[in-house]
């Protein structure tokens, strides 16, 4: 269910590398953390990167800063986002980075879709783009 933890928001969607018939998670759907300060589209954690095979595919370098300044090397190639609702699927640049242990929905793939979140009911909600 798509929504806040605590203060931070979710939404809900399985990610998928349409080249090798990969798809994570296998079934149903994860939670991935909204992130209006990562510029990127997705993020995910490097066990998640190799369950999906994006390592066999080709990969490009970039560099990431971190809110506190610091500056990372990610790794990345274009998958394919399923969300659950608004049902609909979004492809893009998914990256991985070190020490990462979270999914990461960044601006670039926000820029496609509506988003409203409400602090007071706890409820985020997403639409696509009209």
């Amino acid at each position: 269910m798509s929504g806040f933890i605590n203060s931070t928001p979710i939404i809900q969607l399985f990610l998928e590398n349409p080249l090798l018939a990969k798809r994570y998670p296998e079934e149903g759907y994860v939670a991935a953390v909204v992130d209006t300060g990562y510029e990127g589209f997705v993020a995910v954690p490097n066990k998640i990167f190799h369950r999906l095979a994006l390592d066999q595919l080709h990969q490009e370098r970039r560099t990431v800063m971190l809110a506190n300044g610091v500056l990372l090397n990610s790794t990345g190639t274009y998958a394919t986002i399923h969300l659950l609702n608004p049902d609909s699927k979004l492809d893009g640049f998914v990256e991985t980075y070190p020490d990462l242990d979270e999914i990461l929905v960044g601006t670039e793939m926000l820029t496609n879709l509506r988003v409203i979140l409400d602090y007071c009911t706890k409820r985020i909600r997403l639409a696509k783009c009209v």
